[in-house]
């Protein structure tokens, strides 16, 4: 995956994570996406909001923290 560009994808699931790793306990409590790719590829990211998308909804990420891709509405 090129770091350069944005991905563009759709929201296929997400949750709230209260009590995560300890890679992740500063983070916490934390929305976790499950999407899927314009090219058809599913990763998991962190939402970058105060609640969840709707299933379906249109999110872009530009970047990472900590590893972790970044997602916001787009």
């Amino acid at each position: 995956m090129n770091e350069n560009h944005a991905i563009l994808a759709t929201v296929l699931s997400s949750t709230i994570v209260r009590v995560p790793g300890a890679a992740h306990a500063a983070s916490a409590p934390f929305i976790l996406l499950l999407v899927e790719a314009e090219a058809g590829r599913k990763m998991l990211g962190h939402f970058e909001g105060l609640q969840p998308p709707s299933i379906g909804s249109r999110v872009i990420s530009n970047g990472r923290k900590n590893g972790t891709l970044l997602f916001t509405i787009g």
